[in-house]
């Protein structure tokens, strides 16, 4: 399976100078940063939400299995998706690109035949416990077999679940450390979907014309291709990049803090570190050298 970086994945945490120890965030009564538990079926499930709480090995799977389920998908809307990319970067400027979208479509076929999820998966790497009995195995079979556990559970009802859990850890990332975390090509990119629909909105009150359906058109082709497609085959795929910038991160962070074993923190260490690094590496006036 492929994967690949949601996000930034350097950084670590230092408690100082940053959060401090008695602060609300590291208050062990703060619920605000409780673990969830929940009823998914008839087990209940103990959720990594916090990212206080949330190791960082967890997250640099789970941010694999979002990209994974990012670009390849895992149903027939998302195979329809490739088919339109596909045909859409055939007549762009980089029609080359079109094969890497069929590529992946392959790929997502074969999760719709062998019922692969990375969106569950991802969600399967935040389950702490089902029933009190840890889920420690993070491998692709360990995590499938979580996913099989809640099979009988409604979709609706797992994906309210996991959407959740992913809102309540995307606003922390944006809380404590906005300048890695808020992504202005997002903005960007809702703001011409904004305008999509505003220019659909006029067509419906005011009739259709072929400059709107033509300028419709445009944005729905540079919506689609906005993000380039990402490989998820060979022997420098996504995931093994990932795996590899991950590993270098943890290498610079034992380097330039002096601390043993990176890959045991959470995620508010981890990237709480990486400001930290950056504070250290700043130009200092009077260095030579500097302004």
């Amino acid at each position: 399976m492929g994967g690949g970086c949601v996000g930034n994945s350097f950084g670590v945490y230092n408690r100082e100078p940053g959060v401090i120890a008695d602060s609300l965030l590291f208050n062990n009564d703060n619920t605000v940063f409780a673990m969830r538990t929940v009823k998914i079926g008839d087990y209940t499930v103990e959720i990594y939400d916090a990212i206080d709480d949330l190791p960082m090995m967890r997250f640099h799977k789970y941010n694999k299995m979002l990209l994974v389920d990012a670009g390849i998908g895992s149903d027939l809307q998302d195979f329809d998706t490739h088919i339109e990319k596909a045909m859409r970067y055939a007549r762009s400027k980089t029609p080359e690109l079109a094969a890497i979208e069929l590529d992946n479509m392959r790929q997502n076929v074969y999760f719709i035949q062998t019922g692969i999820s990375p969106k569950h998966l991802a969600f399967a790497v935040l389950v702490k416990s089902i029933n009190g009995n840890p889920c420690n195995d993070l491998s692709d079979d360990g995590l499938q077999k979580v996913v099989d556990m809640f099979g009988d559970v409604p979709i609706k009802d797992l994906t309210a679940q996991m959407e959740a859990v992913k809102k309540k850890i995307d606003e922390e990332l944006q809380m404590y450390f906005p300048r890695l975390f808020d992504d202005a090509t997002v903005k960007e990119y809702y703001d011409e979907l904004r305008h999509r629909t505003m220019i659909m909105l006029d067509a419906i009150i005011n009739g259709d014309t072929e400059d709107k359906r033509a300028e419709i058109d445009k944005i729905t082709t540079m919506l689609l291709l906005y993000n380039r497609p990402v490989v998820f085959s060979g022997s420098d795929n996504m995931e093994i990049q990932y795996d590899k910038q991950f590993e270098n991160m943890c290498l610079t962070i034992s380097q330039h803090l002096h601390v043993p074993e990176p890959k045991k923190y959470t995620v508010l260490e981890y990237y709480n570190a990486f400001e930290r690094i950056k504070e250290l590496l700043k130009p200092r006036k009077g260095n030579k050298g500097g302004k």
